[in-house]
C-alpha cells in the first residue's frame, strides 16, 4: 500500500508540473538572472513522466528537471512495491525454492529498470541528438577529442543496441546495459526452468504408487 501511494504521489506531483501540457515551456519559463544562456528546448517523457528543460549551457551542466522530485516518488514508491511483492512470494509455502520465487519477481524488475532508465531514453533520441551522446561518449573515453567522425547511429530493439559508428570503429552507448539485460533473461529462466522442474517432480511423485 505504501509502495502504490508513493507511486501515485509521485505521478500527481508530476502532473502538477504540467509535464502533460501542450507548452512545456510555460513549465520551464526563461532564466532571468542570465539572459546569455537561453532556453533552447524542452522533452517531455510519458513513462516515466518527466520533464526536462534544455538551456544553452546545458551541454556543461546538465538539463534542469522540473519534475525531478515526483520521479523520485515513483522510483521510491515502486522499489518498495516490488520489495513487498518479494517478500510475501518468500513467505508462500512451494516446493519451489525461495531464491527461484524471488529470482522470477526481481529479473523482470531489474530489466524494466534498465529499460527504462538507460535503454529507452537512447531509443526516442533525434538523430542529432544521439549523435551528439555518441561524441559526448567519445569524448569521456577517450578524454579528448575522438579521432574519427560519426558516420551514422544504428538502434535496434530486440536484441537491444544503439550503436555509433565512427569512421575509426563503431562504440556502443548501452553495452553494460544490453549485458544487465541478458543476465536477467539468464536469472529469469533460471528461475522458471527450476519451478517447471519442482513441478514435474511433484506431479510424478503424485503417480507414484505407495
Amino acid at each position: 500500500m505504501l509502495g502504490t501511494g508513493l507511486v501515485a504521489l509521485g505521478y500527481a506531483h508530476t502532473l502538477a508540473y504540467g509535464f502533460a501540457v501542450s507548452h512545456p515551456t510555460e513549465v520551464c519559463g526563461q532564466r532571468t538572472l542570465d539572459a546569455d544562456f537561453p532556453l533552447t528546448r524542452t522533452r517531455v517523457d510519458v513513462f516515466p513522466p518527466r520533464l526536462e528543460c534544455y538551456w544553452a549551457d546545458s551541454s556543461a551542466y546538465g538539463p534542469s528537471h522540473p519534475t525531478a522530485a515526483g520521479g523520485w516518488l515513483m522510483w521510491i514508491g515502486a522499489a518498495l512495491l516490488v520489495a513487498g511483492v518479494v517478500a510475501w512470494a518468500v513467505q508462500l509455502h512451494s516446493r519451489m525454492p525461495r531464491w527461484a520465487r524471488a529470482g522470477v519477481i526481481l529479473a523482470p524488475a531489474v530489466a524494466a529498470a534498465i529499460w527504462i532508465t538507460r535503454v529507452d531514453r537512447f531509443m526516442d533520441l533525434s538523430t542529432i541528438d544521439l549523435r551528439n551522446e555518441c561524441f559526448s561518449l567519445q569524448v569521456a573515453q577517450l578524454h579528448s577529442a575522438p579521432a574519427g567522425e560519426v558516420v551514422s547511429t544504428d538502434r535496434s530493439l530486440l536484441p537491444p543496441a544503439v550503436d555509433c559508428v565512427f569512421t575509426d570503429g563503431t562504440t556502443s552507448l548501452i553495452l553494460i546495459e544490453t549485458l544487465g539485460l541478458w543476465c536477467c533473461l539468464a536469472v529469469f529462466l533460471v528461475c522458471c526452468a527450476m519451478f517447471l522442474r519442482r513441478t514435474a517432480e511433484a506431479a510424478v511423485g503424485g503417480h507414484e504408487p505407495r
